[in-house]
């Protein structure tokens, strides 16, 4: 193999002081990323994070393998592989310390079980997402910190002007009767809470999840790619990804606008449509283009009530003709 990148690793515990390498190497072809050991004769990964010949997923796991070794304590002799400037070289911000902490506390289960009963009711009121109610994280700060006043809601991330407005009175009348050991504001004590060591594991957990779903996503887009390839239908693909089939859909467009060839996939499926439903629909994106589904789907199905099943299955038909509509539109010009 051909060392292509190597960066020396080390970390000092109670039994002294341990060295290994991340490296990068390439042989005929086939990339390759890991973690070794400092020996005199090693050559071998002990731990392969990465083999083959996608230089984009190699990267992914590549992070992904980095931030897990530096959640352990190993810190690297170059820094700057998964950020520009080492975190330990900065002051670290007000609302990172407030996560940090709030992440390390356990013992808040049952509130934070009530918060959520309540985000999700609310949710459903405003017919809008949860995540756009609160966050998780932020479910997790109310449930540490407990405001009591608009004025400490404030001090939790997440809860600005607007939120605290809509929100603010709801939260308070939850949590006005539960009681809390700390003081606000905040920054007068949380600093201290959170030592150097609590902190920086608590920062390369993040980034080990973040650069985790990075490389999930990349993988999960090689097996699409090459489902499509070997001329998987929706429904074959959907079964061996196990990916429900609007997600399917969107992650079949995400591809398109990214510049993959997805037709063989979009062609399988239109097959099925008639000569007659097939130029409805391109009439329609000729007259109203394609942005939005809903116009189209008025224009060319009519305002006529049909099952949930079968609305899906129609706006699957515009999406697969959109993709066609707009790779013809491409070629044309």
């Amino acid at each position: 193999m051909q060392v292509v990148f190597l960066n020396q690793f080390e970390r000092l515990d109670g039994n002294g002081e341990a060295r290994a390498q991340v490296v990068i190497g390439e042989d005929q072809g086939i990339w390759s990323a890991g973690w070794r050991s400092v020996q005199p004769d090693a050559s071998t990964l002990d731990d392969v994070w990465y083999e083959g010949m996608s230089w984009e997923e190699l990267l992914a796991a590549f992070r992904h393998g980095v931030a897990g070794k530096m959640r352990q304590g190993f810190r690297p002799l170059l820094d700057g592989m998964l950020e520009e400037t080492p975190f330990w070289e900065r002051r670290p911000s007000l609302p990172l310390l407030l996560q940090c902490y709030a992440d390390m506390q356990e013992d808040v289960e049952e509130l934070l079980n009530g918060l959520r009963l309540w985000r999700r009711a609310k949710a459903a009121e405003e017919k809008r997402s949860a995540y756009l109610v609160a966050t998780n994280r932020e479910l997790q700060m109310l449930a540490v910190y407990i405001p009591h006043t608009m004025e400490e809601l404030g001090q939790i991330p997440g809860f600005g002007k607007i939120k605290t407005e809509r929100y603010g009175k709801d939260l308070l009348e939850m949590l006005k009767d539960v009681e809390r050991t700390h003081s606000f504001p905040l920054e007068g004590w949380v600093s201290k809470a959170v030592n150097e060591d609590q902190l920086c594991s608590w920062m390369f957990q993040q980034k080990e999840e973040r650069y985790g779903k990075a490389l999930s996503s990349v993988q999960e887009k090689r097996s699409l790619l090459s489902g499509i390839r070997d001329g998987r239908t929706l429904g074959e693909l959907e079964n061996e990804l196990s990916c429900p089939r609007r997600k399917l859909l969107e992650r079949i467009e995400r591809l398109d606008e990214e510049g993959y060839d997805v037709l063989p996939v979009v062609e399988k499926e239109l097959s099925g449509l008639t000569a007659e439903e097939s130029l409805q629909i391109e009439s329609a994106l000729n007259e109203l283009g394609d942005r939005y589904l809903k116009p189209l789907l008025r224009k060319v199905y009519g305002d006529v009530t049909s099952s949930e099943q079968e609305v899906e299955r129609q706006y699957e038909k515009l999406r697969m003709m959109r993709i066609r509509f707009r790779r013809v539109s491409k070629a044309a010009i």
